[in-house]
């Protein structure tokens, strides 16, 4: 049987997602909970990959395994087995070809930022402090810039392989404040490496008058990899919702 599991982590102890051959990754503490609950090796398998310090409050993982126990049991025991930093939300018996990585059609990730005068000690682990008033309206008309068919290649990471697509489909971005909390909310077929931050931090230059809305602009009208972009740090990003289809195969409930 194929089992899904919604999970949720503070990333700031992870070294990412994925399993590496010595880092401590979510991946891997999942794998030793697994390993615990049903005295086996079991490999699970990640719908989208967060670098590390990146949070998640909906990260997907599938697995394989033939066992008696019903979904609450299993979501139950794991958690008893997992870290403090990562917990099953719920468990839900899936299709045999589910796929948790192929069968999303969209991803949500929130990066929030501390716009105060000082450092907050409850949300340094969840938001960047920018101490310089950001003008959230001109950010917002600018993120706006980005919905649609694009390609972000001047927003691609080290790690994009230079023959390697740079076209995204944005379904929707998001600029909010509350106080001196700032989000910035983005939701995408698929991201690439650092796309994320480095579109934050490109919006932050923006919200300062460091740059121009029409230098913002060409960054899209003119895509290139070479560009000039902020990288920002991970601890201000979380991924917030991952979606799949309503039915069929590649179904997952909410």
């Amino acid at each position: 049987m194929r089992i899904a599991l919604r999970l949720e982590y503070d990333g700031t102890d992870f070294r990412g997602s994925q399993l590496q051959a010595k880092d401590r990754t979510v991946q891997s503490a999942l794998e030793d909970a697994l390993h615990k609950l049903f005295q086996q090796p079991i490999r699970p398998y990640m719908a989208s990959r967060t670098d590390s310090g990146v949070h998640a409050t909906d990260q997907v993982a599938a697995f394989d395994v033939s066992t008696p126990l019903d979904m609450k049991t299993i979501t139950n025991a794991l958690n008893s087995h997992l870290p403090h930093d990562v917990a099953v939300v719920n468990s839900h018996h899936v299709d045999a070809e589910f796929y948790p990585r192929r069968d999303a059609v969209s991803r949500e990730y929130t990066y929030t930022i501390n716009n105060g005068t000082i450092e907050r000690p409850l949300t340094r682990r969840i938001a960047a402090t920018v101490y310089s008033h950001l003008d959230e309206a001109v950010m917002s008309r600018s993120a706006k810039l980005l919905e649609g068919s694009n390609d972000f290649a001047s927003f691609a990471g080290p790690s994009v392989l230079p023959d390697a697509p740079t076209i995204r489909h944005m379904l929707g971005t998001g600029v909010t404040r509350d106080g001196d909390s700032v989000k910035i909310w983005f939701k995408a077929n698929a991201f690439l490496h650092q796309q994320i931050r480095r579109m934050v931090g490109t919006l932050i230059e923006l919200g300062k008058a460091k740059i121009t809305e029409q230098d913002f602009a060409e960054l899209l009208e003119h895509p290139r990899r070479s560009a000039r972009t902020v990288l920002m740090a991970p601890h201000g990003l979380c991924l917030t919702r991952i979606n799949y289809p309503e039915t069929g195969p590649g179904a997952l409930p909410a």
